[in-house]
């Protein structure tokens, strides 16, 4: 009896020992192994409103952090991990994930377990979680506890709206100087000095006061826009714009003009819309 017992128990931990082997010796491309299938999750468009959003730039690669509260953040489906970070570490979103896994070649222990990146904007930091799919700019944040995002560089504020349907759009906002342009940006359609001006339009417009029908001289002033390559091809799939040049009225409070379209970078920067500051 206790020889059976003995033998059981041996072939337990071998069993054990196998089992915990496999896990960390398969290896990278846990895209490849089909982990970052395309299952999407369901997303509440209220996070947008009470998300705090930055681009940090990494030498030319712009890097999106961004701070989500918790009881937002617990509702998130994971593909590994937890979607809440704690302080020092950090949450993934779906594409995000996908690249870093299979660039740095990412166990699925370490996946599992959380590992650690240290070359992340100059410091390192722990990686806790990787979300599901969500068909939205939260793909490509690293989610950060407030602690933690008010720690890294300030870098560019980006303010995140809705539109009447509850789609989040994302403005970046350009310094008079232009100094805080993405760096080696280029123009698709427009060119720099087209942010600089505003466009006003003056006409005469018919109102009635009372009984008396009047003639008002109304200057209307057009502040210039310019659009990432993905949000301009977006906005002209949907019909809102046709050509830059167009006038937008009451484009989410303002009456715009676009002033350019920028090249394609296979970035965050291909979905932002951009205005002058202030």
């Amino acid at each position: 009896m206790n020889m059976e017992k003995k033998s059981f128990l041996a072939g337990y931990k071998i069993s054990a020992v196998l089992t915990i082997v496999m896990l960390v010796a398969v290896s990278g491309a846990l895209y490849a192994q089909g982990y970052f299938a395309n299952e999407k999750a369901q997303l509440n468009p209220a996070v947008f409103k009470e998300m705090k959003v930055k681009v940090v730039f990494d030498g030319q690669d712009p890097e999106l952090l961004a701070y989500i509260p918790a009881f937002r953040l617990s509702e998130f489906q994971t593909l590994m991990g937890d979607p809440v970070p704690g302080e020092g570490a950090m949450v993934l979103g779906f594409e995000e994930a996908r690249d870093m896994t299979a660039e740095s070649n990412i166990t699925i222990s370490q996946a599992l377990w959380g590992y650690t990146m240290n070359d992340f904007l100059g410091g390192s930091i722990k990686v806790t979680g990787m979300l599901k799919k969500t068909n939205s700019l939260i793909d490509m944040m690293h989610i950060l506890s407030e602690g933690t995002f008010n720690y890294f560089p300030a870098g560019e504020w980006v303010e995140v709206k809705l539109t009447a349907e509850k789609m989040p759009k994302f403005f970046y906002y350009i310094n008079k100087d232009g100094s805080n342009w993405p760096k080696n940006i280029t123009f698709e359609a427009g060119d720099m000095s087209d942010l600089s001006p505003q466009l006003v339009e003056r006409t005469f417009v018919d109102r009635s006061i009372g009984r008396f029908s009047v003639q008002i001289r109304e200057n209307k002033t057009y502040q210039p826009l310019v659009l990432g390559s993905g949000e301009a091809k977006m906005m002209m799939d949907e019909k809102i714009l046709a050509n830059v040049g167009d006038r937008l009225d009451g484009f989410f409070g303002r009456d715009v003009y676009v002033a350019g379209v920028l090249a394609p970078t296979g970035t965050v920067l291909d979905m932002f819309h951009y205005m002058p500051a202030g």
